[in-house]
């Protein structure tokens, strides 16, 4: 029943400070997690559609258990969120400034494109040359395309892990208690 209302994401931490940072451990173990518990959780919002309400099933041992932690750890999953939603609408907004600042280089480029097509006749003669009018188409794809995909594509990647951080941040936050495996 909670699954079919909740998206359920379930971690397994052997501390509770690996939800935000990596622990220390053998690089080797087959028990090493190599990302954050919130990195993992956002991969994952990311990769799916995010329609429900978030249910985050936290599994650490005995002795990282109390009675608040449940609440601490709300309280540092939003304030993280509200940080890193932060940190991103920066970024987007400063891949747009980039965006626009790289048609600098591109309007440049296309107007040299654009008048090798147009003069291509008084260049090489009637005959025309396909070698030199295609060059010209693209000089103008080439100095256009990037200042376009970075101004309108790059700042997709930020919205949608934006996305999912406001899913995360409003997560409902389980932690159980399990037994840790030694090697």
């Amino acid at each position: 029943m909670t699954r079919e209302r909740h998206q359920v994401i379930e971690l397994r931490l052997n501390q509770v400070e690996e939800m935000f940072v990596l622990a220390q451990t053998d690089l080797f173990s087959e028990y090493r997690n190599y990302l954050t518990g919130v990195e993992y959780c956002i991969s994952l919002l990311r990769s799916q559609r995010m329609g429900r309400p978030v249910l985050l099933r936290l599994s650490l041992p005995a002795a990282e258990l109390d009675d608040a932690l449940g609440d601490r750890l709300s309280t540092a999953l939003r304030r993280y969120c509200d940080q890193r939603i932060s940190y991103n609408e920066r970024e987007r907004r400063a891949v747009r400034l980039g965006g626009v600042r790289s048609l600098w280089v591109g309007v440049p480029i296309v107007v040299i494109g654009y008048l090798l097509v147009i003069f291509e006749n008084r260049l090489v003669g009637h005959s025309g040359n396909i070698v030199l009018d295609t060059t010209g188409w693209v000089l103008v794809w080439v100095g256009i395309w990037f200042p376009l995909d970075t101004f309108f594509f790059t700042p997709l990647g930020y919205g949608r892990e934006n996305r999912a951080l406001k899913h995360l941040r409003s997560a409902e936050i389980s932690v159980t208690n399990w037994q840790p495996t030694t090697a």
